[in-house]
């Protein structure tokens, strides 16, 4: 085999972090009209915030709702490995831009992908469902 096609994640939340992510996959879950793996919510929410201006990912992260979201509740969660390129193509374009002074940590860029996905529309949320399942039926 050339390579790794699935991977797990970890996701450090809080209770609110949690709940968060469980509606976010319950809407996606009934958008898709299917049950679907934890880690398709996750490769969603990040795929959405690849769209984001960077100006705008940067006053994401300092929000105070995003670091109430991050806790010590450890979550793992089955993803493509298509994630990380997408999560290192997002946590590159903050490091290249003047905006931010620290670079965040992959941890955080899934929290707020999570906390982004909640204010998109839900035929946005149908799109990127249908490009990870073509995603996934590639393999």
């Amino acid at each position: 085999m050339t390579g790794h096609r699935s991977r797990t994640y970890r996701l450090r939340l809080s209770e609110e972090g949690t709940d968060l992510f469980l509606a976010q996959h319950h809407r996606l879950a009934r958008i898709a009209r299917s049950f679907i793996p934890y880690g398709a919510t996750l490769g969603v929410a990040v795929m959405l915030m690849e769209k984001v201006e960077t100006d705008a990912l940067v006053a994401e992260l300092a929000m105070p709702s995003l670091k109430r979201q991050a806790g010590k509740c450890e979550h793992f969660v089955g993803a493509t490995a298509a994630l990380n390129g997408a999560t290192d193509s997002i946590l590159n374009r903050l490091a290249e831009s003047d905006l931010i002074g620290v670079r965040p940590s992959v941890g955080a860029l899934h929290n707020l992908a999570i906390a982004l996905m909640e204010s998109c529309e839900d035929h946005e949320l149908a799109k990127a469902w249908q490009r990870v399942q073509a995603g996934i039926a590639k393999k």
